[in-house]
């Protein structure tokens, strides 16, 4: 009871920080994914709309908020992470790539459902036995690059600056 209302207290600190802030919507959120049994920590780049399995974790963002540069970093996601029925892999790249896996059961609760802040992971946690995941930052898509534009030399003529009369090609009767 007294680490819920210790959260709670900084909790409502937060929001009344956040509240100054101002926050971009953005579709992607980095996660950091630990396997606490060999160690290894993985980033995962989640989609909102899109979700991940990660081990024996599904992993579904539901938003992701970014402060613009010019104020104090901060990244706020909002998680939603089931078990799901164990996934023998070899290696994390495997766990990461893993294709979508059914829950074990319907009546299996979420282990974690809510907002994660990356300047306080340790405020809002997956408490899980083998995985530990937190958020990193959140990122929009990158911008579509045009292609550089084509510059004709300016000794050649361009076709149309030809007058149909000096066309060299014949005509077809």
């Amino acid at each position: 009871m007294i680490r819920f209302l210790a959260a709670s207290a900084v909790g409502l600190g937060l929001i009344g920080a956040a509240h100054a802030a101002t926050f971009d919507q953005k579709n992607t959120a980095t996660l950091r994914a630990l396997d606490k049994i060999t160690g290894r920590s993985t980033d995962i780049d989640v989609k909102v709309g899109e979700p991940v399995v990660f081990g024996s974790l599904k992993v579904e963002l539901k938003a992701c908020y970014q402060t613009p540069p010019e104020e104090a970093p901060e990244s706020a996601a909002f998680l939603k992470i089931h078990s799901t029925q164990p996934v023998a892999v070899e290696t994390m790249d495997a766990a990461v790539s893993a294709d979508v896996v059914e829950t074990v059961s319907e009546e299996n609760p979420e282990l974690f459902s809510g907002w994660m802040y990356a300047s306080s992971p340790g405020l809002s946690a997956l408490e899980h036995p083998v995985y530990d995941i937190w958020v990193i930052r959140c990122t929009a898509p990158a911008p579509v690059k045009l292609p550089a534009p084509v510059i004709a030399p300016a000794d050649e003529p361009l076709l149309d600056d030809v007058p149909p009369s000096l066309d060299t090609e014949p005509t077809p009767e």
